[in-house]
């Protein structure tokens, strides 16, 4: 950068306040659906990078997805930060595997509707594209004309992540009671999310190998998780020119869940680089 040049990302500018994202860390917290799924084995073992191995339960596989609210982690954030920037939808699809000798998930597919989350997620490896992602509506006092719609037990959550168009993803959750968090040890044993960063290389002539092309661990500290929920799911996945959903399309779901969860994201911490491994 010039001496001029100010900010976190690009773009640059003297005062330094166009930058698309703040720096890390970031503080998080909202309510994470969590569909707990089955589809082909083959489909997803064909999702998961060299070196990374199979999961223990080849076939399984889990979408989350929620509306978070997030702040730089920097005294009076909350107070002056745009509220279009505090908040953001999203909705992964993570593939269980093996690294290193141990349980893990990786990344598989992430959409988003906030184009600096795009951004800060391809910085990550979680490659999000955009989308519109919609839900059903709750309020506690839908009691009072006797909708069940009112967030608890008994409520309906319907998503549905939208992309060019057309309809890609769908999901319901119907929470039935209240567990704990050792039920979702499918899902949290499985932590910090692994996920892959890749730039090509769009060099005339060629240079042969991508600018960029690792394995990231997302860093979290400060983990609180509230009241957790689980019950009935359903989840289907649409058709479309610009996704590969249609081979790990559900064959069984296992169970649904609301995880209100709480954490600061400090960064990522590179496990693999494959650029170390090229000739």
């Amino acid at each position: 950068m010039g001496p001029n040049a100010n900010g976190f990302t690009r773009p640059f500018t003297p005062q330094g306040n166009a930058s698309i994202i703040p720096p890390f860390p970031w503080r998080f917290a909202g309510d994470l659906y969590v569909v707990h799924f089955k589809a082909d084995p083959k489909a997803l073992s064909a999702l998961i990078p060299e070196p990374l191995g199979p999961s223990d339960k080849p076939g399984e596989a889990f979408l989350w997805s929620t509306h978070f609210s997030v702040y730089p982690d920097e005294n009076g954030a909350e107070k002056t930060w745009n509220p279009y920037r505090s908040q953001y939808n999203v909705c992964v699809i993570g593939v269980p595997c093996c690294f290193q000798g141990k349980q893990r998930v990786i990344s598989a597919f992430q959409w988003c509707d906030k184009d600096w989350l795009v951004v800060l997620s391809w910085f990550i490896g979680a490659a999000s594209k955009g989308a519109e992602i919609v839900e059903s509506m709750t309020h506690p006092l839908m009691s009072a004309s006797g909708s069940p719609q009112t967030g608890g037990l008994g409520t309906w959550i319907n998503r549905t992540v939208c992309r060019n168009g057309e309809n890609i993803v769908s999901f319901s959750i119907e929470p039935s009671r209240v567990t704990t968090i050792d039920e979702l040890s499918f899902f949290t044993g499985r932590l910090p999310l692994l996920s892959m960063r890749h730039v090509p290389d769009l060099h005339v002539p060629p240079r042969g190998k991508p600018d960029l092309h690792d394995i990231c661990e997302q860093l979290m500290s400060d983990n609180k998780f509230g009241e957790i929920k689980t019950g009935k799911a359903s989840i289907t996945f649409g058709a479309s020119t610009n996704e590969d959903l249609l081979p790990i399309q559900p064959t069984e779901v296992l169970g649904g869940y609301i995880l209100p969860m709480g954490f600061k994201l400090r960064g990522i911490r590179v496990v693999h680089d494959y650029l170390n491994t090229m000739t």
